[in-house]
C-alpha cells in the first residue's frame, strides 16, 4: 500500500523543505528615495542629502549671490558678535511635533551656507530615533567658531529644541552661544504694517513672488508622514517633507539677500517702494542711525502720493526734530502729520500750545483734530489714550473759560 507521503506526491503536493521561500518585493531605502547617503561617525549612522545651488539661481525675484555686506542686517537684528555671509548656517528643522516639549524631537535638521560655488544646502535625515546622537554629533561638528545662524521663528522654536535634544543625548555644546538672526523678527519690523501677516509661505509669494509646485506638503501634516515611515517603513512621502524642508531654507537665504539688499540700497531708487522706504527708515531708527533714517524720509517727501505716507513721513520728521531740539521744524512736521491723520501728532501739538504758549484755545484745538483722527478707519487707540484725551480736553476746556 503507498504510503500518506506517496500518495500526497501523486496528488501535486511537495515537501515543505523542498520549497522554494518566496521572495518578497524589496522596499526602497531611505536614501534611495531620496537620492541620499548614509553617514557614519562614532555615535553612529544617519542619512544626509546634499542640494548644490549656483551663484545664479533665480528664486521667485532674487538672484542668490554671496556678495553681500552684512553690517546693517548685524546691527538691524542687534548681534553682540557680528558675523559675515560665509560665516553664516541658515537652519531650520522637521520635527515629530509642532509645539515643542520635552519629548519632540528633529528628525531632519537643514543647514544651507553660501561657499564661492554656491549655496549648499546639506539635509541630515534619522531612519530610526535611535539615530538622533549620531546626527546631532554631526550638526555640531559642522560648526565652526565663528559660525552664526540664521533662521526664521529659529529662536524661538528651532535653536531652543535641538539644544534640549544635545542634553537628552548628553552632547555637550550650546547653541546659544552662537550669534543669531532671526529673520521673522526683522521681516516684522518691515512689513508687520504692510502685510496682514509675516509666515514665511505669505512673505514669499507676497515679497518674493515664489510659489511652491505641488511637490510641497503642508507643515502640519509632516509629523505624522514621518510616523508613517517609521511604522511601514516606506519613505516615498517623505520625499515631500525633504523638498519642503528644502524650499524653507532656499526661501530664507532669498530672504536675507532681499533684506540685506534692501537696506543697503541708496533710498533715491525709484523701485523701492514707499512702504519699503518708511520699513527701512524704521530699521535704521531702531538701531539708532537717526541721521540715516531722517535722509531717507526726507529724499521720499517727494515720492509721496497718499494720506498715509505723509501721516507716517512726517509724524516720524517731527519726533527727531524734537529730539534734535529744533522746535520749529518739529512743529512743522507734526503739523503736517496731524492733518494728515496722525493721533500722536496732534497730542504733541496740543501739549506745546497748552504748556509752552500757553494758548488753551488753539491746544483745544489740537484735541479736537486728535479726536477726529482716532475716529477714523486707520487709528486704533487704546481706552486708555482716548481717556487722557477727554480729560486733556476738559481741562483746556477750562482753562479757556478762565481766559474769556
Amino acid at each position: 500500500m503507498d504510503s500518506l507521503s506517496d500518495r500526497l506526491k501523486a496528488l501535486g503536493f511537495k515537501r515543505a523543505s523542498s520549497l522554494q521561500p518566496e521572495i518578497s518585493e524589496k522596499k526602497l531605502s531611505l536614501q534611495d528615495a531620496i537620492q541620499g547617503r548614509i553617514e557614519q561617525n562614532s555615535l553612529g549612522e544617519f542619512v544626509i542629502k546634499e542640494i548644490r545651488y549656483p551663484l545664479d539661481y533665480q528664486h521667485g525675484n532674487v538672484r542668490l549671490t554671496n556678495r553681500i555686506v552684512t553690517e546693517t542686517i548685524n546691527r538691524a537684528a542687534k548681534l553682540d558678535n557680528p558675523t559675515t555671509l560665509k560665516n553664516l548656517l541658515f537652519i531650520d528643522t522637521e520635527t515629530s511635533g509642532l509645539s515643542g516639549g520635552a519629548g519632540t524631537f528633529a528628525f531632519l535638521v537643514g543647514v544651507g551656507k553660501f561657499t564661492e560655488e554656491g549655496f549648499l544646502l546639506q539635509q541630515f535625515l534619522m531612519r530610526d530615533p535611535v539615530e538622533e546622537s549620531a546626527m546631532l554629533l554631526h550638526l555640531i561638528n559642522s560648526i565652526d567658531q565663528d559660525s552664526g545662524f540664521v533662521s526664521f521663528n529659529g529662536k524661538s522654536f528651532d535653536i531652543p529644541l535641538l539644544q534640549n535634544r544635545l542634553v537628552m543625548n548628553r552632547l555637550s555644546y550650546n547653541l546659544r552661544d552662537l550669534p543669531h538672526l532671526d529673520m521673522l523678527h526683522i521681516s516684522r519690523k518691515l512689513w508687520r504694517r504692510k502685510l496682514d501677516s509675516c509666515a514665511l509661505k505669505d512673505l514669499e509669494i507676497a515679497i518674493l513672488n515664489f510659489e511652491r509646485t505641488s511637490e510641497d506638503v503642508p507643515g502640519w501634516m509632516i509629523p505624522d508622514i514621518y510616523f508613517e515611515f517609521l511604522r511601514n517603513g516606506d519613505p516615498v512621502r517623505l520625499r515631500e517633507v525633504v523638498y519642503h524642508n528644502a524650499q524653507d531654507i532656499v526661501s530664507l537665504a532669498a530672504l536675507f539677500i532681499h533684506v540685506t539688499q534692501m537696506l543697503e540700497q541708496n533710498a533715491t531708487n525709484e523701485k523701492i517702494t514707499m512702504d519699503d522706504l518708511i520699513a527701512i527708515s524704521r530699521v535704521y531708527w531702531e538701531i539708532g542711525s537717526l541721521d540715516t533714517s531722517v535722509r531717507i524720509l526726507l529724499s521720499s517727501i517727494g515720492r509721496i502720493r497718499n494720506r498715509e505716507h505723509k501721516s507716517m513721513v512726517n509724524a516720524m520728521l517731527g519726533t527727531y526734530y524734537k529730539k534734535s531740539g529744533i522746535r520749529p521744524q518739529a512743529l512743522a512736521y507734526w503739523s503736517e502729520a496731524a492733518k494728515n491723520g496722525d493721533v500722536n501728532s496732534a497730542i504733541e501739538l496740543a501739549m506745546y500750545y497748552e504748556h509752552t504758549v500757553k494758548d488753551a484755545s488753539t491746544a483745544l484745538e489740537w484735541c479736537n483734530i486728535c479726536l477726529e483722527n482716532s475716529r477714523c478707519g486707520n487709528n486704533s487707540t487704546s481706552s486708555r489714550f482716548n481717556s487722557d484725551l477727554q480729560k486733556r480736553m476738559t481741562r483746556l476746556q477750562m482753562k479757556r473759560s478762565r481766559d474769556v
